[in-house]
């Protein structure tokens, strides 16, 4: 009996310490000059409570429902941990990055270029699929709050 009430104890204590906590996530739009280019680069802070192994398989944008590229870098060391599905077994705050880019008119001469071709955003938010173990998991960002545009010369 003392078995049971132990395992029904510890049981939910290792649900929940084994998913990853969205902290915070920011995006930060940059525009090229003269380029017809615009970059947003979109940042989100995950923290991992727990060392296990662990991966971020995908970030997929809600809107499109299209994988995107991404790195994952632990917060307070400089060097890229993951640029595909690897291993992770520390835990800690990790930033999760990936951009997108819009391009200012078409690149003709002669046309406007303040006018935003249009381009899907991660304005509806992403899903971060990651795995904990063997089990998948997903981590949804709703939103994402906006940082001060760069214009670039």
């Amino acid at each position: 009996m003392k078995h049971i009430l132990v395992l029904l104890f510890l049981i939910p204590s290792f649900l929940f310490a084994q998913d990853l906590k969205l902290i915070k996530a920011t995006k930060q739009t940059i525009n090229s000059g003269a380029s017809p280019t615009s970059t947003t680069n979109y940042r989100v802070e995950v923290k991992r409570s727990k060392s296990c192994n662990w991966s971020v398989d995908s970030v997929v944008n809600v809107y499109t429902s299209k994988s995107n590229l991404f790195n994952i870098t632990k917060v307070g060391n400089s060097t890229t941990l993951q640029m595909d599905p690897v291993l992770i077994k520390q835990k800690g705050i990790f930033q999760i990055t990936f951009s997108s880019v819009k391009n200012r008119g078409s690149g003709r001469p002669g046309t406007p270029m303040n006018l935003m071709v249009p381009v899907a955003d991660f304005t509806q938010g992403a899903i971060i699929y990651y795995r904990v173990g063997k089990k998948k998991k997903q981590l949804t960002v709703e939103s994402f709050d906006e940082l001060e545009t760069i214009n670039a010369p």
